[in-house]
């Protein structure tokens, strides 16, 4: 029985894209969303070598980014009906994401998928991969 479910929101096309069939899921099951954002600083830090841009700005510019998509989230949710609450913490993605389940005691963890192939693709397989291994609950890859 789902009663709390953990959407991992990224900034890629299919975290947005998969926001309905969550909130779909969460109506069936009257569960509550926990809509996730983590704010990874070790980007800020590739960023900083590649642009030039201080880190703390990059580390600000990021978590706007993050609250964006999490409001969008949130808004996509209640106009569908499903009960969500937002959350962004800033570490790194695989150890933030698993704290979290155990703490709002996830029955399901949902993450996006990035198909669009290549580096990017590759990259978001090692990170399920690496997610599932640190999580206890099941989870959910759109």
């Amino acid at each position: 029985m789902l009663k709390r479910i953990l959407l991992v929101v990224a900034p890629i096309g299919e975290s947005v894209e998969g926001v309905e069939f969550v909130a779909d899921l969460a109506l069936a099951a009257d569960a509550q969303i926990i809509a996730l954002n983590v704010v990874d600083s070790s980007v800020a830090k590739h960023l900083k070598a590649a642009t030039g841009a201080a880190e703390s700005e990059t580390i600000v510019k990021l978590q706007e980014d993050g609250w964006r998509y999490l409001y969008s989230v949130e808004d996509a949710c209640k106009t569908l009906g499903a009960k969500i609450v937002l959350r962004q913490e800033e570490g790194f993605p695989e150890g933030k994401i698993a704290a979290a389940a155990r703490r709002f005691n996830a029955d399901l963890v949902v993450v996006p998928h990035n198909r669009s192939g290549g580096y990017a693709q590759s990259r978001s397989e090692r990170f399920v991969i690496a997610l599932m291994e640190h999580l206890e609950c099941p989870v959910l890859v759109i």
